[in-house]
């Protein structure tokens, strides 16, 4: 059956003022990917096949370039901030004719899932309604607009805090930003909006009383999590995101079969692949796309960051840093070990202490460790530097520039080989 058209508009010309900072809010990151691209990723696995962001001019640029490396985005500019209403149109262009049904969702509210937003368009396809709305329920609801439901279930408004009374001010059910608008026949609405007598600004959230009073039902459907209408407004506000999705990714892991120890005190970019029967353990960051294989062990105290591969059976332990290395199936790095731009074979043994000293001033260099090779206790390795199979060094040897034989140990200040042998520069 032929899917009805999909469509997202995401709102990410929001400043950083109350976050003090001179970075677009929608680009400030969490678990390795800025606020915006969550936001963009749940709209495309809920079935948008186009979407646009909504962006302001002097930020234009920055996000475009965040995003680089996500295909089929448009752009469309909010050339003066006068509120959610303005900037929902102003991606009427970029949308040229478009038929069908539109998710507008908040680029700063990365925690929205795509299957809140599917059960959203379910119910407001089968209500063949005009305009519907994601709510939230949350136990402190301070700072957000409350949504009014009349005796039959529908929302007959949506009032912001500021404008509330007491009673509605009480109530816990939220307008979570995200809504499911029909065009081209929500553009009319859009258009009546009136400015705010308050701050002038044109809210989205008034196309609820227009489509009541074009005798339109407006539906709200709860989303599925309350954490889905979390959003980002300060940094304490980017902290609690921060631990909803890491909550949700490690639960995820642990779904798929990893070990995760302690996952209050474990965080995993929301780009890495851990395979079954890993195992971390507490107090372990793994930052950007690692692969971790089965059966390999990470933590505690361990820190893996950039395009990492930790191969089947291997281990990484205790204040061990990986930063863009390979480390093949069964090698271990167990004790105080910075491993940067390496490549391990198999069953290699990295001793305590050991550095891969990989930046030579100017630019990072790379360090090759042959399968079965042992480097004792605080080797140094000056990259480039090269061990063949079965090599292996003495405690405290710095090997520099050197390219070690295979089955040779080479000792020493700067290292050479214990059979007098020096050798062959890298």
């Amino acid at each position: 059956m032929t899917r009805p058209p999909l469509a997202a508009i995401v709102l990410a010309a929001g400043r950083s003022t109350r976050m003090r900072s001179e970075r677009p809010k929608v680009l400030h990151e969490v678990l390795g990917l800025p606020l915006v691209l969550h936001v963009v990723r749940a709209a495309r696995d809920a079935g948008a096949e186009r979407v646009v962001l909504v962006v302001s001019p002097e930020h234009r640029e920055a996000v475009a370039a965040a995003l680089a490396g996500e295909e089929g985005l448009d752009f469309a500019v909010q050339e003066e901030a006068r509120g959610t209403a303005h900037a929902v149109l102003a991606a009427r262009d970029a949308l040229g004719g478009f038929r069908g049904t539109a998710l507008v969702l908040m680029g700063d509210a990365p925690c929205v899932r795509p299957r809140s937003l599917e059960a959203l368009l379910r119910e407001h396809r089968a209500r063949a309604a005009r305009c519907s709305l994601l709510s939230g329920r949350l136990d402190d609801p301070r700072g957000y607009g409350r949504v009014v439901r009349g005796p039959d279930g529908d929302v007959t408004a949506i009032i912001e805090e500021k404008d509330a009374d007491p009673a509605t001010r009480a109530l816990r059910e939220v307008n979570t930003g995200t809504f499911a608008l029909e065009l081209p026949a929500c553009w009319e609405l859009l258009e009546r909006v009136e400015p705010s007598p308050h701050t002038g600004e044109l809210y989205l959230t008034d196309v609820v009383q227009l489509a009541r009073a074009s005798g339109a039902r407006v539906h709200a459907e709860p989303a599925a999590d309350p954490g889905d209408a979390l959003g980002v407004n300060t940094r304490a506000q980017l902290a609690q995101v921060t631990a909803t999705l890491r909550e949700r990714i490690n639960a995820e892991h642990m779904a798929r079969g990893a070990t995760i120890v302690d996952p209050r005190t474990t965080f995993i970019d929301a780009r890495a692949c851990l395979e079954e029967d890993v195992r971390i353990e507490p107090f372990t960051v793994i930052e950007g796309p690692c692969r971790v294989a089965r059966g390999a062990v990470v933590g505690p105290f361990a820190h893996l960051r950039g395009e990492v591969e930790i191969g089947p059976g291997a281990r990484v332990g205790n204040f061990v840093e990986v930063v863009r290395s390979r480390l093949g199936a069964g090698s271990r790095a167990l004790h105080l070990a910075y491993v940067g731009d390496a490549s391990l074979g198999d069953e290699v043994n990295v001793g305590a202490g050991t550095v891969f000293a990989n930046w030579d001033g100017q630019r990072h260099r790379e360090c090759e460790v042959g399968r079965g090779a042992s480097l004792g206790a605080n080797t140094v390795l000056v990259a480039p530097a090269r061990l063949g199979a079965g090599a292996r060094t003495g405690a405290g040897a710095v090997v520099v520039r050197t390219e070690v034989p295979p089955g040779d140990t080479f000792v020493g200040v700067p290292a050479r080989s214990r059979s007098g042998a020096e050798g062959s520069e890298a």
